[in-house]
């Protein structure tokens, strides 16, 4: 076997290995979480059958998907195939950009992108944003796992494991709460910069799309990284030279969930002014819903997507019905209103930083000191 083919079928494993230590990693922290937790088993439960339906859903998919682009590749040879099938895999793993290929699918079109905006602007604005602030308020580890596998793997199933960390964790004190409510600059810089990788994804060139495509995903796990230990300023502070700065430049993160509800909801509707013009050129129909279900399933890469985005949207609205309860949070009737009413238009993306907001005042959130 050509040593190049051999070297493709090692990182194609290195991947599906990838992704058991990170369901490893994972579900042992949320194992010994569950001995302590006070939410007894139907939530959690909840969550767990959530996160399989995702994962069976999206993946079968992504194994079309593969399927598809195995098959693809194959017909596109002039000679005949004549080696055996590991071979064969080996030389399609070497001569295909999966990740690029599935990609360039899903934001081929309009009315592809329009889909898979969604997922873009949810991850790279409230989830993020999710991951940092609840991660920090409930303490749990590993983080930045939370968001490869949602990379990797899929958003919904990520996102479903996150929601029951936080459930299964201790509650968080007074001061994890003030705490949790500012965002450092590492933090709304990155979705910053991550939602300008969104928005200008339509209008990448074939040089510049994966480029733009793997800033989008790297920016995501700066704030998510587990930070270096260094010395206190002094007793009497008691906060690192870090964390002094980082305070310096913080904002309150209800702010930042504004900004990004703000941002999402103008890149997707000038998305969804495209998506029309799209179209009514076409050949799908003005119909938008029937159009929207067409494109859904026009091909394994943008079913799996696709089916993310509707998994990704269920999962947060379960969360948000069944999170605990908190003074800052609005009633949970008027909530899920407005998440079921809105989020098929608007998107998860936009909705989702909306809901998230604090009802609290920002001027209320005062420091707390290190004792």
């Amino acid at each position: 076997m050509d040593v190049r083919h051999v070297f493709s079928l090692a990182v194609f494993g290195s991947y599906f290995l990838a992704i058991i230590v990170l369901f490893f990693l994972i579900i042992s922290n949320l194992s010994s979480s569950s001995k302590t937790s006070s939410n007894g088993h139907l939530k959690p439960a909840l969550f767990v059958v959530l996160t399989i339906g995702s994962l069976c859903h999206t993946w079968f998919y992504m194994f079309k998907y593969m399927e598809w682009s195995f098959n693809n590749y194959e017909s596109s040879l002039r000679a005949t195939v004549s080696h055996d099938f590991i071979s064969r895999v080996g030389s399609w793993l070497w001569n295909t950009s999966l990740f690029e290929e599935a990609w360039a699918t899903v934001c081929r079109h309009p009315m592809n992108w329009w889909w898979s905006e969604q997922l873009c602007l949810f991850t790279a604005g409230a989830w993020t944003i999710f991951i940092a602030v609840e991660g920090k308020r409930y303490n749990i580890k590993h983080l930045w796992a939370y968001m490869l596998l949602g990379q990797i793997v899929a958003i919904s199933v990520a996102a479903n494991l996150f929601y029951l960390a936080c459930l299964l964790a201790q509650p968080p004190t007074l001061k994890a709460d003030r705490r949790s409510a500012k965002a450092g600059p590492m933090l709304w810089l990155s979705v910053l910069l991550s939602l300008v990788t969104v928005a200008i994804s339509p209008m990448t060139s074939q040089q510049t799309f994966l480029p733009n495509l793997l800033v989008m995903h790297a920016l995501l796990f700066a704030p998510l990284l587990p930070r270096r230990a260094t010395s206190t300023l002094s007793p009497k502070q008691g906060k690192t030279n870090e964390e002094a700065e980082e305070e310096r430049f913080s904002i309150h993160v209800n702010y930042l969930y504004r900004f990004v509800q703000l941002a999402s909801a103008a890149i997707h509707i000038r998305t969804a002014l495209t998506t029309v013009k799209y179209l009514q050129q076409g050949s799908f129909g003005s119909n938008i819903a029937e159009a929207a279900w067409k494109v859904l399933h026009s091909h394994p890469a943008q079913s799996s997507i696709g089916w993310d985005v509707v998994w990704t949207s269920i999962s947060f609205a379960v969360w948000i019905a069944t999170r605990p309860a908190h003074s800052s949070q609005s009633s949970k009737p008027v909530t899920l209103s407005y998440l079921l009413l809105a989020t098929p238009i608007a998107s998860v993306g936009v909705t989702a930083p909306y809901v998230l907001q604090s009802k609290r005042n920002p001027s209320e959130i005062i420091d707390v000191k290190e004792e």
